[in-house]
């Protein structure tokens, strides 16, 4: 079974490592598991999420899937949906560093990091046509919002993978970089994401997801908490030493508050 590794390569940067090394990295309720047990416990001001070896994730355990069906509709508690469900939640910026082979809930799982960087090595791809599935609403919306309905279409009807330099073009990803350097090119944009003003990173990630969920019109509720946010970053220590600090010249020195 699947799992997930967890490690801090420099403070304030957790980076999570996806591990399921005879199927490619494939989803299995263990590795979903141990993903969510993993954000439970971090409080790292940017993850990043990468694979082992030549995959970055190959999907859905398909032996799994036969063995006791999957319908993310209908099986609430499945832990796929509730494991994208804590990557969007996280308070923190999630950046996909994709390292491999990037299909299926695999690259529905990287499109629900706020932020993907790709190896120019990578293949990328929806097989749903390829094997008779209709793809869930929730994952169909995530890659509509994403790269809009021509690109979607595209994606899915022809069950066609893409290259990294097509995924970047379509904003799959938002950069490549040579293979063997997208473990320090992540880490370098983990480490410049997690140096910046840590409510600032809360709120503006928590108001961009809601506004793509309600697509613009927000509820009132969700809305005035975001109002609230804004109001307390304003009011913030850290907007005091943000701006202290830009007219020195100098680093500042967050403390959240």
């Amino acid at each position: 079974m699947g799992t997930v590794h967890v490690e801090e390569p420099v403070p304030g940067v957790a980076r999570l490592t996806i591990s399921n090394p005879e199927k490619r990295g494939a989803l299995d309720r263990a590795l979903l598991e141990s993903l969510m047990a993993a954000l439970e416990r971090l409080d790292a001001r940017c993850v990043v999420l990468t694979g082992e070896g030549r995959a970055f994730c190959a999907g859905y355990d398909i032996s799994e899937l036969m063995r006791e069906g999957y319908d993310d509709g209908a099986e609430a508690g499945h832990p796929f949906p509730a494991a994208l469900a804590a990557i969007e939640a996280y308070p923190y910026p999630v950046l996909a560093a994709l390292n491999g082979a990037t299909i299926g809930g695999g690259l529905e799982l990287a499109i629900t990091c706020d932020l993907r960087i790709a190896a120019d090595t990578v293949q990328l791809g929806m097989p749903p046509a390829k094997l008779g599935v209709v793809y869930a609403t929730a994952g169909l919306n995530r890659f509509l919002t994403t790269i809009g309905g021509a690109r979607s279409r595209e994606l899915f009807l022809t069950g066609r993978r893409i290259d990294a330099a097509t995924a970047e073009r379509w904003g799959l990803v938002n950069e490549v970089v040579e293979a063997e350097a997208l473990p320090q090119a992540a880490l370098a944009l983990a480490t410049e994401i997690a140096g910046n003003a840590p409510l600032s990173l809360r709120g503006n990630k928590a108001g961009i997801r809601e506004l793509v969920a309600a697509r613009g019109a927000l509820d009132p509720a969700i809305a005035a908490t975001l109002d609230t946010d804004r109001r307390t970053a304003f009011e913030s220590e850290d907007l005091r030493e943000g701006l202290q600090a830009f007219g020195e010249k100098r680093p500042p020195v967050w403390r959240g508050c």
